[in-house]
């Protein structure tokens, strides 16, 4: 019985705490580790104490995904804190990194449909950005544009993703 729901609640729930995660952890392979470690604890605390006293499992489970983030932000900070200081500024990123096979192929679809629908110049930023891995000044160059004209394009095109993503989240928490 435990295992039915379950697998009925990481069916249900699943996309949505991955679309969070990527949200809000830099890496899409971080997000995906933050959200299995949270189904894990989630199975063995029902394997443990049963789920009846769990009465909104997906406002259940985002709280302890919330929680994961931070120990994993707390985690980098203490393990690349010195690596830092010799790391070029333009090469910290702290944004979503589209590599095949690590995100959903579904996610990944929507998220390319829907920066599709950026205008012609953000949507160039954005794919050279994170399709080719180019730098802010290396898109500069190629484009030419200023550093700062690319930087605000970027800013552009990942809040209406993020828009985009979080929506689902405000819709479900609605629906409820």
């Amino acid at each position: 019985m435990d295992q039915q729901y379950f697998d009925r609640v990481y069916e249900t729930t699943y996309g949505s705490l991955l679309k969070y995660a990527i949200v809000h952890l830099s890496d899409p392979t971080d997000a995906e580790d933050a959200v299995q470690n949270v189904y894990l604890a989630f199975y063995r605390r029902i394997q443990r104490y049963g789920h009846l006293d769990v009465l909104f499992p997906r406002a259940f489970l985002l709280k302890m995904l919330k929680r994961e983030i931070i120990e994993q932000y707390t985690e980098r900070e203490k393990r690349s804190f010195s690596a830092l200081e010799d790391v070029p500024q333009e090469r910290l990123r702290d944004e979503i990194v589209f590599e095949d096979g690590v995100l959903d192929r579904a996610l990944a679809k929507d998220i390319l449909a829907e920066a599709k629908k950026l205008p012609q110049e953000t949507y160039r930023v954005f794919v050279l950005y994170y399709g080719y891995e180019m730098t802010v000044s290396e898109i500069a160059k190629e484009l030419g544009l200023g550093t700062e004209a690319v930087k605000s394009r970027l800013f552009r095109g990942r809040k209406a993703i993020r828009q985009y993503l979080t929506a689902d989240d405000v819709d479900a928490d609605a629906g409820r």
